[in-house]
C-alpha cells in the first residue's frame, strides 16, 4: 500500500510511544524497515527550516557519552538519529550513535 506522509506520520507517533527500537517495532507490526527509514527521512525533511536556518540540538552525556536528540528526547537518540556536521569544503561529518566528547572533538579538528 502507498502512504501518505499524513499516514506515516501516525505510524511514527505509534512507534515513539512504544518506546521500541525501529528494528523492533518493524519486526513485530510487519512494517518494512528500510520503507520506514525511507518515510521517517521524508518526514524529517518536512519538519527542517528553511536553507540558512538553524535546527536546534539537545546534547546529553550518559554515561561519558554524547548524545544528540533534535526533539530533546534522549530516548529517541539512542535510535541512531544521525547528526551531520557540513564544512564549507564539502566534507560531510555524519554521526550516527553515541560518542565520548574527546572522540568528537577529534573527529571535528581532523577535518579543519
Amino acid at each position: 500500500k502507498n502512504l501518505t506522509l499524513e499516514e506515516f506520520k501516525r505510524i511514527h507517533e505509534e512507534w515513539k510511544s512504544t518506546e521500541l527500537s525501529i528494528r523492533d517495532y518493524c519486526h513485530n507490526t510487519g512494517f518494512e524497515e528500510s520503507r520506514f527509514y525511507y518515510w521517517r527521512k521524508k518526514l524529517t525533511e518536512t519538519m527542517l527550516p528553511q536553507a540558512g536556518g538553524f535546527v536546534p540540538v539537545n546534547l546529553f552525556n550518559r554515561n561519558g557519552k554524547l548524545g544528540m536528540s533534535a526533539t530533546g528526547n534522549p530516548k529517541e537518540a539512542t535510535d541512531h538519529v544521525p547528526c551531520e556536521v557540513v564544512y564549507p569544503n564539502g566534507v560531510i561529518l555524519r554521526i550516527q550513535s553515541e560518542l565520548s566528547l574527546e572522540t568528537l572533538r577529534s573527529l571535528i579538528l581532523l577535518y579543519r
